[in-house]
C-alpha cells in the first residue's frame, strides 16, 4: 500500500525565527528535505535502501513561494507528495500550512535528479523505484491535483 501524500506538523519555537521575528526561510528547505526523506522511507524507500543499490536523490532545484509569514507558537503542517516521476529525475511539490485556519504559508517544489553513487553521474531509475513513485503521483487525491496546478501554473 502506498502512502500518496505524507504530512507532518510542526509547533515553531524561538530556533525557527530570525531577526525579524518570522521563521527564517532557510527552515523551509531544512523541513522539505526531511518529510520528503521520511515519505520516500513509509513507502519502502528509505536512505539505506538506496545507498544499498548504488543511488540516491540529490536536489537539483528548489521553488518556494512565500505567501505568508509564520510566526513563534504557531502550528503549521507540511504536506508532501510526488508529482511526477521520470527514469532519472522526480518533482516533489509541498504545501505549508497553518493548523488552526488551514491557511497556505508557502507552497514549494523540488526537482530531484537521481544519481549513481560511485560515478556521481544520472541515474537510471530501477523498475520497482519508478512503478512505486508513479504510483505515488497516480494516486494522489483530487485536492493535490488542483494545488498543483494552480500553485505553479502547470
Amino acid at each position: 500500500m502506498v502512502i500518496p501524500v505524507y504530512s507532518e506538523e510542526i509547533v515553531i519555537g524561538p530556533e525557527h525565527l530570525d531577526e525579524m521575528n518570522h521563521v527564517n526561510n532557510t527552515w523551509h528547505i531544512h523541513w522539505m528535505q526531511e518529510v520528503a526523506v521520511r515519505h520516500s522511507a513509509l513507502n519502502g524507500w528509505d536512505m539505506a535502501r538506496y545507498v544499498e543499490r548504488g543511488f540516491a536523490w540529490f536536489v537539483r532545484q528548489h521553488t518556494i513561494n512565500y505567501l505568508q509569514q509564520i510566526f513563534e507558537g504557531d502550528t503549521i503542517i507540511i504536506d508532501t507528495w510526488v508529482a511526477d516521476m521520470k527514469h532519472v529525475s522526480s518533482t516533489r511539490k509541498y504545501r505549508i500550512r497553518r493548523k488552526s485556519d488551514g491557511q497556505i504559508l508557502a507552497s514549494a517544489q523540488t526537482r530531484w535528479g537521481l544519481v549513481d553513487l560511485k560515478t556521481g553521474r544520472p541515474h537510471r531509475a530501477p523498475e520497482d523505484l519508478l512503478e512505486c513513485f508513479i504510483q505515488l503521483s497516480e494516486s494522489l487525491p483530487e485536492e493535490f491535483h488542483e494545488k498543483s496546478e494552480r500553485t505553479f501554473g502547470v
